[in-house]
């Protein structure tokens, strides 16, 4: 072979087997801070990136070299068919963009982390050695004890965010980490064993500072793993390292048993998400509906809007929108449906039911011990990662672990690799060309969209963080560069919706009574841009409740301006409504479209005055219906009594205002107004309320700073 060719073939080698390396070590510590999403995100691109560069290496060594080792297992079909289901969960989603894509959605579910995740997953049972896999998991390691660390500070208030994600997230995270912690100690030589000393240290400091009971469960199951199967083999493992987890396992039960919580420890439980009865609930009522596919991938918070119960409504957290169920496996029975659940559960069970056989029946000296202590830890963080399932969320970190350790363990457990040479004209080579073609083709494509679609995050990003240093013009430039560079995101053409009317308002504020030509076209110009984007968005996602109630918003907020903004308005609501039926702040804005309407008719038309004051004061009823205690809905319906002449009953709801905002000073004026038979306002006009907070976080345009 010659020199030429050989470096090759090792080049090549070296860059798959180095960039799945880097993918082990940086997702559990990788963010950026220059998009919205600073963690899951980031950690999607840095996935999809690498692993396609990892992809393409070994494709181009296979080709050189005209021969190919492949794993032969079921699970690899499991995988496949887990796959397939996905795509078309996704081609049959109710939003097939955040489905692929992720972000504005999760990019924990997206198909296109999946495709990430089973590229690596490929190369991992492929490619590595079990010497590879050992090295691997160290890295990990590493890795992982650094963002513990990191997680330490912040649970401890030093630092605001930690690189896994939620507080739940570190926890599990933190569980996952315990068994395989405790393993790599025994496996360990000399000062290698200090620095897995530190990683178990840091592991039960964060379990010990998060204290969910749900982790000290997953906690239980891992270690329990470990000391049933450590106990099995006392020929390979020695019995006095099985103190750790049995301690481990005695101390997380006398937490879970005796609720225990430390009153010198800042409980950091701020974390809120659905309780497993109210998801399970919602899983259900949106399988009934598609229960094949589910509603898409990520696409869970559609399902919550939709099903949630109305008396959620009346709790603090009515205008929260939750994007994800309280557990995973209800998480997935509600959007990739029941095929997708099952897909799934057999990709992971199916890999412990080999694990649990090759420790049962596999003859040790096929495998040195310190492959069998490695394949026990393994074992023992996919069993957490399993029980996880269960009972949390999955972010991007976490479903990566739970690859990582399916394609470790087949790695480790299977014999079945087998050897194919790509001979000239065979048909094994014209369909493995054929098929590495279509992988580099679509693979190339992906990579390419997705960093436009990443420099269009940043321009967004910065387009917010502008628009909020009060840079209003500079803002508004900057999305309207992400929207040019993402066309297919309606997250960025609902934001520009917004920021074009605020925009249009303050041009608005600083005209003079008699504006030039010029002022009048930026205005007009201002009011179309700001109709389109919003248009635009809900052309792009029309199933989603956050681009109809801001199209509403844009329209209400138009009244003066255009002569059917009401008309365009009531529509816009209506529609949100189909969605989100049981929203006390859609139903009130359809009150105030109806209270403006009736504020604009003339004297002479006191009956379509007082019908138009009727349909507020029908819709402000559902709402308070809905949330007794909306105080912007009591106001306005307060001021439709007034408007209707019925002063006892105006009286009657600001009163409830006032006591339920005992630090306004305008209510108080207000109720003198009406006690002494005058008009509540000179000029009454309901609470002007943007759209409650959107499903992709804080991330909303609001006025900029004066």
């Amino acid at each position: 072979m010659p020199k030429e060719t050989s470096f090759v073939l090792w080049f090549c080698k070296w860059v798959t087997k180095y960039s799945l390396y880097t993918i082990i070590f940086l997702m559990p510590i990788f963010f950026l801070p220059w998009t919205s999403d600073v963690l899951d995100f980031n950690k999607q691109t840095l996935l999809v990136f690498l692993g396609f560069i990892a992809l393409f290496a070994w494709m181009l060594k296979v080709l050189i070299s005209g021969k190919f080792e492949f794993n032969i297992g079921k699970i690899h079909i499991v995988a496949g068919v887990l796959f397939l289901i996905y795509l078309l969960a996704t081609i049959f989603s109710v939003n097939k963009y955040g489905s692929f894509w992720g972000w504005p959605q999760s990019s924990a579910e997206s198909m296109l982390s999946l495709i990430g995740l089973a590229v690596f997953y490929f190369l991992a049972c492929n490619v590595l050695s079990r010497k590879n896999i050992l090295t691997g998991v160290i890295i990990f390691s590493i890795s992982a004890l650094i963002a513990e660390i990191v997680g330490v500070f912040q649970l401890s208030g030093l630092f605001t965010i930690n690189t896994i994600g939620s507080t739940g997230s570190l926890g599990f995270f933190a569980a996952i980490m315990l068994p395989l912690s405790i393993v790599l100690m025994i496996l360990a030589k000399k000062w290698w064993k200090i620095l897995f000393a530190l990683e178990l240290i840091f592991s039960a400091t964060v379990l010990f500072l998060v204290n969910y009971h749900i982790v000290l469960w997953a906690v239980v199951a891992g270690c329990a793993v470990v000391m049933i199967f450590g106990t099995m083999k006392r020929d390979v493992f020695d019995g006095r390292w099985m103190v750790l987890p049995m301690f481990f396992m005695a101390v997380s039960l006398f937490f879970i048993i005796l609720s225990l919580q430390l009153p010198f420890i800042t409980q950091k439980a701020d974390e809120i998400f659905l309780s497993q009865k109210t998801s399970l609930s919602l899983s259900f009522q949106a399988i009934k509906e598609r229960p094949i596919f589910g509603s898409g991938p990520g696409t869970f918070n559609y399902d919550f809007l939709k099903f949630k119960d109305p008396n959620f409504s009346q709790s603090s957290l009515w205008n929260v929108i939750f994007n994800q169920a309280g557990s995973k496996i209800l998480n997935d029975l509600a959007t990739v449906g029941i095929l997708g659940l099952l897909a799934f559960l057999a990709f992971i069970v199916l890999p412990i039911f080999y694990g649990i056989k090759f420790f049962i029946f596999q003859k040790p000296e096929k495998i040195s011990n310190d492959y069998w202590i490695l394949t026990l830890g393994i074992l023992g963080a996919l069993i957490t990662c399993a029980v996880s399932y269960f009972l949390y969320n999955f972010n991007v970190v976490l479903i990566f672990v739970c690859f990582f350790m399916i394609a470790s363990l087949i790695a480790l457990i299977s014999e079945n690799k087998r050897e194919y040479e790509l001979k000239p004209s065979s048909l094994l080579t014209l369909i493995v060309t054929f098929v590495f073609t279509l992988v580099f083709i679509f693979g190339l494509g992906i990579l390419i969209l997705d960093g436009q679609r990443y420099v269009a995050e940043i321009n967004y990003y910065q387009g917010l963080l502008s628009w909020q240093a009060g840079k209003t013009d500079q803002g508004l430039k900057s999305l309207e560069i992400a929207a040019s560079m993402n066309p297919s995101s309606d997250l960025y053409f609902s934001q520009l919706s917004q920021a074009y009317l605020i925009k249009l308002q303050q041009e608005l504020q600083n005209a003079t009574s008699a504006p030039s030509d010029e002022k009048k076209n930026k205005v007009q110009t201002l009011v179309a841009n700001s109709i389109n984007a919003g248009k635009i968005a809900t052309d792009l996602n029309p199933k989603s409740v956050n681009n109809w109630s801001l199209r509403g918003y844009v329209y209400q907020n138009l009244f003066s301006i255009m002569p059917d903004a009401g008309t365009w308005a009531i529509t816009s609501y209506d529609e949100a409504l189909k969605l989100d039926p049981n929203n006390p702040y859609l139903f009130a804005q359809k009150g105030n479209v109806f209270f403006a309407a009736a504020s604009i008719l003339a004297e002479d038309k006191q009956v379509e005055k007082n019908q138009a004051l009727a349909q507020a004061k029908e819709q402000l009823e559902k709402s308070l219906a809905l949330n007794p205690d909306y105080s912007n809905a009591l106001y306005s319906l307060g001021l439709v009594y007034d408007a209707l002449g019925q002063k006892n009953k105006a009286i009657e709801e600001f009163t409830k205002v006032r006591q339920l905002n005992p630090e306004d000073t305008i209510i108080p004026k207000i109720l003198d107004n009406l006690k002494a038979g005058r008009a509540a306002l000179q000029q009454p006009t309901p609470p002007t309320e943007v759209p409650p907070e959107n499903s992709s976080g804080d991330n909303t345009i609001k006025n900029p700073p004066e």
